[in-house]
């Protein structure tokens, strides 16, 4: 839980200091190659998770990757504050919650929507025009699949969840059986 809300300050840092969309998505496809760079090199995850190694010499290994890489400035920057403050293995985490950052900066609700089958593309778009609707401003749809939920949905706005699925009907049902009569 620590992790996801340093990982949720890191994106909101991050996304606070691009200006715009173009920006955002170099940015994010730059730390993306980064992170999957350092996941695919054992060698270099070692190196760069070694606590014997000094902040500066982390950060000169970072900035050298980088600079191959041909990054933006504002990229490099980023991934050397992770890098100085030992925090190059939330970086996954960065990387997930950085379009639900830009989403929230812009003023764009993003929901996590969770269903047994993948919805059709109708479906998608009649959820999204009702929540914007209810929510009266623009929303975003991140869509996954679980097969854990038996029917119906499961929709996430942050720490609120709305359960309108079988499983949720399930342990309400079971919930109310354990109390007994009132």
């Amino acid at each position: 839980m620590k992790n996801q809300l340093l990982a949720k300050r890191y994106s909101r840092g991050l996304v606070g200091a691009l200006k715009d969309e173009a920006e955002f998505r170099r940015v994010q496809g730059e730390i993306e190659s980064f992170s999957s760079l350092i996941e695919s090199r054992e060698d270099l995850r070692s190196a760069l998770s070694n606590p014997l190694l000094n902040a500066s010499k982390r950060v000169a290994i970072v900035r050298e990757i980088l600079s191959r890489m041909g990054c933006l400035e504002k990229t490099t920057r980023f991934l050397s504050l992770v890098a100085r403050h030992g925090r190059l293995e939330i970086l996954p985490e960065i990387v997930a919650g950085a379009p639900a950052a830009w989403n929230e900066k812009q003023g764009v609700l993003t929901f996590e929507v969770s269903s047994v089958v993948p919805l059709t593309e109708g479906q998608k778009n009649r959820l999204m025009a009702e929540l914007e609707r209810l929510e009266r401003r623009a929303v975003s749809l991140a869509f996954q699949v679980d097969p854990a939920i038996i029917g119906g949905l499961s929709l996430r706005k942050g720490n609120i969840v709305y359960d309108v699925s079988v499983e949720g009907d399930l342990m309400k049902l079971k919930e109310k059986i354990q109390e007994g009569p009132r």
